[in-house]
């Protein structure tokens, strides 16, 4: 797959992707299945800092006449649904138009547009929704399974949790030639014996190009944070938490860190913040000078994504280590940056919590004596540079709020490493 959105057209891009003028395409799209758009809504758009542009929809229809959605069972006429509509400007030219892909012209731009969950990067995503489905091949259990979409990124990943009788797992899906690196990356952890989830065997959700994980105990430190703080948990034990990351991945392909990426994602944050742009290209500028002039420290086995929502709890302690894709060489304090630049984010947006910018001086604290404090917060800045683009809301005033707010706290983490 190849992507083509010129960087210079980004924020039109991402503009067209959430305007009126999607319509039309939406209706293209339903129309020839047998279905009449009454109302639709742009839930977010996910741009890759120099390639693709990609937008989520709902929608709501309804039948001209008896057919069938591609989500399940015939429909008479007349009937209501509620779509979920992808849309991209990636260049797929292996994917055919089909009963839920199709192509369409906007403003210029090539799209190709799916009907979820029929995303085309992720085949197995039909069954890993379908809940009969993965009761009987996982489970082998006439009883449906429980699911729940934890996560969704076009083209990228998704994450079911799946509950049974039988039992609890997570349903973890990727394009498929970066299915065996993650497999590799389970079993190192598991032989080293850090708390990640283990690879299940399913071979049903094998050969659909699914992984099925364990669930692992604890609740999630994000939820620790905003209910006090995280009040008992020591900061000490995440630096011990990666210690114990096996050596064997230190031979693993490296991925580049959020900051060494921060001239890409001032790219797409310009796009949403057009306005902003001239700001954002100093603090990339800043992120990228300070890389360059701090010690980064030496090479050893990183998560590659630390932060609260990929580290478990139980009580006081670590009892899951969530999301090791990016696993492999790298520099500690990248990781350390990843958990700070997260909490400044979630700090800054919950003024009326004051427990949260406590933690957020603490993990700080402790981390400054492990890594280089202005390389730290450097790199925290850069971490949140990544997550303005991402930023999201229940509309478009809300999002662009938000992305502010990421933005100006990207910028007090880059003034801390000079201070």
């Amino acid at each position: 797959m190849t992507e083509h959105t010129a960087p210079g057209r980004a924020a039109d891009v991402v503009s067209v992707l959430a305007g009126a003028a999607m319509r039309g395409p939406l209706q293209d799209l339903l129309k020839p299945r047998g279905l009449r758009l009454e109302r639709w809504q742009h839930l977010r758009t996910h741009h890759r800092p120099g390639g693709s542009v990609s937008a989520l929809y709902r929608v709501h229809c309804r039948t001209a006449a008896p057919t069938s959605s591609g989500t399940g069972p015939d429909v008479p006429a007349s009937a209501a649904l509620v779509l979920h509509i992808g849309a991209t400007t990636a260049d797929a030219a292996a994917w055919p138009d089909g009963p839920h892909t199709a192509s369409a012209r906007i403003a210029g731009l090539r799209l190709r547009m799916w009907i979820h969950p029929h995303d085309p990067a992720l085949p197995g995503l039909p069954w890993a929704t379908d809940a009969p489905a993965v009761g009987r091949d996982a489970f082998a259990s006439a009883e449906p399974a429980r699911l729940h979409l934890l996560a969704y990124r076009p083209l990228r990943r998704a994450v079911v949790q799946v509950e049974h009788p039988r039992g609890s797992a997570y349903l973890k899906l990727l394009p498929e030639e970066q299915l065996p690196a993650l497999r590799r990356r389970h079993l190192l952890l598991e032989t080293a014996g850090v708390p990640a989830p283990r690879l299940l065997a399913a071979p049903e959700a094998t050969a659909r190009g699914v992984l099925m994980l364990s669930a692992l105990p604890g609740a999630s430190l994000f939820r620790l944070l905003v209910e006090d703080g995280a009040a008992g948990v020591a900061p000490e034990q995440f630096l011990e938490l990666l210690d114990t990351l096996p050596v064997q991945a230190a031979e693993l392909p490296r991925r580049r860190s959020w900051a060494e990426g921060a001239h890409g994602y001032a790219a797409a944050a310009a796009a949403v913040l057009p306005d902003e742009a001239v700001r954002i290209r100093a603090l990339a500028a800043g992120v990228q000078e300070a890389l360059e002039s701090t010690p980064a420290g030496p090479v050893v086995p990183v998560h590659g994504d630390f932060h609260e929502g990929n580290l478990l709890m139980t009580g006081t302690r670590v009892s899951g280590l969530l999301d090791v894709d990016a696993l492999g060489p790298g520099h500690r304090v990248d990781d350390l940056a990843c958990l700070i630049g997260h909490l400044a984010v979630l700090a800054a947006a919950n003024p009326s919590r004051p427990h949260l910018d406590h933690a957020l001086q603490e993990y700080r604290r402790v981390f400054e004596t492990a890594v280089d404090p202005a390389a730290l917060h450097a790199r925290a800045a850069g971490v949140v540079l990544s997550l303005v683009a991402g930023a999201r809301g229940g509309h478009r005033g809300a999002r662009v709020h938000s992305a502010r707010l990421r933005l100006g706290t990207a910028q007090r983490l880059l003034r801390a490493a000079s201070e």
